[in-house]
């Protein structure tokens, strides 16, 4: 034939040889220039191959795609499939003809689409992807031609017979991107019938995005079930589709079939705990944990760690999470008092995040931007939640995905109750549901754990501290203290620091250095909570 290409077969002797070849020198084949044809000269076989009347219509030959994954299918494999004629799903099955394809046509792009992984045993991977190891084995579970061949087929099958709802090169992309799915599909006989195949994969391309490859065999596992009873490939259509859709929907309800968090459905909000680890959240979340006044449990608490927080604060942490049923997850934006000193935000720009004091150049007095809690505790927060959700940054969550996020704000503290920015996130606060003051909160914990006290949670340097605050740290905490005293003076004396922001810095209200204010006049923590942003610090 004109401008065609013979495909060939091995000869049983030959391929014998190279089966023997493998279990001896098994190293060749991750050599990708093995000359195959000098190797079985070598063994006195100078007539390797047969004619099989089967043509290609450009020589065999592929290159595996840049970045593609090893152990994958290829898109390719409809390039390969339509360059054939004379390949019948009969034909398919003859072993000698695939053997020949990937030792002389195909090897090097079998060793580069397959790698070999590093656990893998060699002898195996060489049988699994050049040979056919026993006449039982299927084909389409074979070596890198007939894998090829195979997968392809299957999808123009399921391309021929979806009523023009697949198209082969969609159907070709899943497969080459969950090759699981492909195989789970061919072990099953149900593919005999084309039109439940063409639903099935439909199904995938559609309803079934994000579902795990055992999320896929549950799904042939209902379907043969019903088979037995129900003659699917006599029902029509639409009932067919309607009962495989009604499958999928309760597959890809359980989070344990659904590898794609974002792709979950009916599911149940997240429900979640920020814990600034001082009095309101910490009391909350051991509420919640002993099942009290019908608090259920939160999913998990999250503690953003601004890397500034008393030694105390930490240890209560510690402390929480030895009490707890539930995890407790630790996210860090950035470490903020080193951020200050280096006079930028978590992100490197210039910018001084804390709320400080200033005294401005023209002598007038005002309050720094106070970005300290959005960047250090709203953004790792989220960036945490959006990652357990599959929720890409910057894009919105799916429909039916969403937190329901506790804040321990306490009765006492209304103005503090706002809600979330976020479309997906809910914010709730279940100590104002409860009608709980912070004194209340502080007579519940003294009274189930006598022996311990609880933190303020803030960071060390917080402008918001009361007078009373600052003294309690200056006489329990004076290490702390004392790096308060230091981050007050570098605001305003070491360069980097000073020039983040216009006029002078100060951590006290009072705009003195810290070492020198009197702290005896005791400003009510209430009144300054109330400047609090978020509804995040100091709970």
């Amino acid at each position: 034939m004109d401008d065609q290409f013979p495909v060939l077969r091995l000869t049983q002797d030959a391929y014998n040889q190279l089966l023997l070849v493998a279990g001896e020198s098994p190293e060749i084949y991750l050599d990708p220039d093995a000359d195959f044809e000098a190797i079985l000269a070598e063994r006195g076989l100078s007539q390797y191959t047969e004619e099989t009347g089967i043509f290609s219509a450009r020589p065999i030959s592929l290159t595996a795609a840049s970045g593609g994954l090893p152990n994958r299918a290829d898109t390719q494999a409809l390039d390969f499939y339509d360059s054939l004629h004379g390949i019948t799903p009969r034909v398919a099955t003859d072993s000698l003809m695939w053997a020949w394809m990937t030792h002389f046509r195909l090897h090097a792009y079998g060793i580069q689409r397959w790698r070999r992984q590093g656990n893998t045993n060699l002898n195996n991977y060489v049988r699994n992807h050049w040979f056919v190891r026993d006449e039982s084995e299927s084909l389409w579970n074979g070596n890198t031609a007939s894998r090829l061949w195979w997968l392809a087929d299957l999808a123009y099958r399921a391309a021929r017979f979806s009523g023009g709802s697949v198209k082969v090169n969609d159907a070709v992309e899943h497969f080459a991107n969950h090759a699981e799915h492909y195989h789970i599909l061919r072990r099953r006989s149900l593919t005999r019938s084309p039109v439940i195949l063409a639903e099935l994969v439909r199904s995938l391309l559609n309803e079934a995005q994000g579902i795990k490859d055992d999320g896929v065999a549950s799904l042939w596992s209902r379907l043969n079930l019903n088979a037995g009873t129900r003659l699917l490939d006599v029902m029509p259509r639409e009932l067919l589709r309607s009962e495989i859709i009604g499958y999928v929907e309760e597959i890809m309800s359980d989070p344990e079939l659904v590898a794609d968090p974002s792709r979950i459905r009916n599911r149940k909000p997240l429900v979640v705990l920020s814990l600034g680890a001082g009095v309101q959240s910490s009391v909350l979340a051991l509420m919640a944990d002993r099942g009290e006044y019908g608090l259920p449990r939160p999913d998990i608490a999250i503690f953003a760690d601004t890397g500034w927080e008393p030694q105390s604060v930490y240890d209560h942490l510690d402390w929480l999470e030895s009490q707890l049923s539930f995890s407790i997850v630790r996210v860090k934006a950035s470490n903020l008092r080193e951020d200050i000193l280096k006079g930028v935000n978590p992100s490197g720009r210039k910018f001084l995040e804390i709320p400080a004091f200033l005294v401005n150049p023209d002598g007038s007095h005002s309050i720094a931007a106070r970005q300290c809690t959005a960047e250090y505790k709203l953004v790792p927060i989220h960036r945490e939640l959006r990652s357990r959700l599959g929720i890409p940054r910057g894009r919105r969550a799916p429909k039916g995905t969403y937190v329901e996020m506790w804040l321990g704000i306490s009765s006492d503290e209304p103005l503090r109750q706002k809600p979330s920015r976020e479309e997906w996130i809910t914010n709730r606060f279940p100590l104002v549901e409860q009608g709980f003051s912070r004194a209340q909160l502080l007579n519940w914990f003294n009274e189930k754990y006598p022996n311990r006290s609880l933190p303020r949670s803030s960071c060390i340097g917080c402008p918001y501290r009361s007078n009373a605050e600052w003294k309690q740290l200056q006489e329990n905490d004076p290490k702390s203290f004392q790096d308060a005293v230091f981050i007050d003076q570098a605001i305003r004396d070491v360069p980097v620091a000073r020039d983040a922001i216009k006029g002078e810095a100060y951590l006290h209200r009072s705009r003195k250095p810290l070492s020198e204010v009197d702290f005896s006049e005791v400003v009510s923590y209430d009144d300054l909570m109330i400047e609090e942003c978020e509804g995040l610090c100091g709970i």
